[in-house]
């Protein structure tokens, strides 16, 4: 996941409220340590200090919850 796509993903589970409070302190701390950095070196940052614990313990297991719930909410149709 690339940083844009991180922060397309914050901002479209602060719109849907899909996430908890945790996953949502969690994600706000980590855009703004990466904002610290030149806008050129974000990406660096992100992928080299971030991606992969924050991918692999709130952005996966958040998506995985939302496919669950809808699929609760459409009869279990997916």
């Amino acid at each position: 996941m690339k940083y844009r796509e991180f922060v397309k993903w914050c901002n479209e589970r602060a719109c849907d409220g899909c996430w908890g409070m945790l996953e949502a302190m969690i994600c706000i701390w980590v855009l703004e340590e990466v904002r610290k950095a030149p806008f050129w070196r974000r990406e660096k940052v992100w992928r080299e200090q971030y991606e992969n614990d924050v991918v692999n313990q709130i952005v996966e297991p958040t998506n995985q919850k939302i496919k669950e719930l809808c699929g609760m909410r459409n009869g279990g149709k997916r």
